[in-house]
């Protein structure tokens, strides 16, 4: 329960408090854009583009560190937009993803657009008490559609995992189709300009896994998203706070796990590159044995302002962490 709280009072206090030292703006989880910047790219129109390359390999890209200030449409210009009348390409935010990291992102995809985050290759390692795990991940998959101007729905699929695990007993591979799990974002304040953002985000995982990649029971949680930019130094700032309603080690129960995060952005030597560093925390009740920490690190590159590439690891720093994960994916919209 302590991992939940400190986060939550953190979340608290950040709304708040941070405004008053040091002039933080609004965020989100990849990308940026200056606030002197009022007017909308010239090469930004309502008709689209010649094709859907063009519009993906848009070179108009502004500043792209990991969390963002949107584009300065106001509220109200944009309150009437739904999936039906979408968002005028002149008046979209930023691009923002809920990759590479695991905090997610404070803002959402614009009313009737579309958005993808691959993880095209994630391979993860680890060594706990004379068994040995390894697995590997191809193109987990995070799609998004913006339904309202401050509402969005997503589908979080996995379509191949490969796991193998060894040891003193007879090795096992689990492989094929993970589960899925479907969520609604709703930004309640700061998609559109301010110095913070906060969302909500309820979620529900379907046991469409196959063997022992699935507990073959419905999960559900609800997470808490902050983002700030703008702090002194030129970092930005997202954190999470998170309670999942899973089963336990035995499957023979649910319990609860709670996740806790911070990251923290900077822009490197352009400003198409971007690197974060981040801590994540799952402290479990009546799920599993011990707390679970991480230290995550990586960057992301934009193409242009539609398409983002990123890398990064994961390290286990508990001892019953996994010990390492590495990927790499791509994210882009229309």
């Amino acid at each position: 329960m302590p991992s939940i709280i400190v986060p939550c009072l953190f979340l608290h206090c950040m709304a708040c408090g941070l405004s008053d030292c040091g002039g933080i703006a609004a965020a989100t989880d990849h990308s940026r854009q200056s606030l002197d910047s009022k007017a909308p790219d010239d090469v930004c129109h309502d008709a689209p583009p010649a094709s859907p390359l063009a519009l993906l390999l848009d070179n108009s890209a502004h500043s792209n560190p990991l969390v963002t200030e949107p584009e300065p449409a106001s509220r109200a210009d944009k309150a009437g937009f739904t999936l039906l009348n979408p968002t005028p390409r002149s008046l979209m935010r930023n691009l923002s993803t809920d990759r590479p990291d695991v905090t997610e992102s404070a803002y959402t995809v614009d009313a009737g657009h579309f958005q993808a985050e691959f993880s095209l290759v994630e391979y993860t390692r680890d060594h706990d008490y004379g068994e040995r795990t390894s697995g590997f991940s191809v193109l987990q998959a995070n799609l998004k559609v913006g339904l309202l101007n401050n509402l969005g729905i997503q589908l979080v699929l996995n379509p191949y995992q490969n796991i193998l695990t060894y040891g003193l007993s007879l090795s096992r591979r689990d492989s094929g189709f993970g589960d899925a799990e479907l969520r609604a974002k709703l930004n309640l304040w700061g998609n559109d300009g301010g110095r913070t953002a906060f969302s909500v985000l309820p979620l529900v995982r379907f046991p469409t896994g196959s063997g022992g990649l699935s507990d073959h029971r419905v999960e559900e949680g609800l997470i808490l998203t902050l983002a700030a930019q703008g702090l002194r130094g030129g970092f930005d700032l997202g954190t999470m706070a998170e309670s999942d309603l899973d089963r336990n080690e035995g499957n023979d129960g649910y319990g609860v796990d709670f996740v806790d995060s911070v990251t923290i952005g900077h822009r490197l030597s352009t400003e198409k590159l971007n690197a974060y560093v981040e801590y994540v925390g799952i402290a479990p009740m009546r799920t599993s044995r011990t707390h679970l920490a991480y230290f995550d690190t990586g960057v992301t590159h934009a193409l242009s302002k539609n398409v983002r590439l990123h890398a990064g690891i994961n390290v286990g720093v508990s001892r019953l962490a996994d010990d390492f994960t590495v990927f790499a994916g791509l994210s882009f919209r229309r």
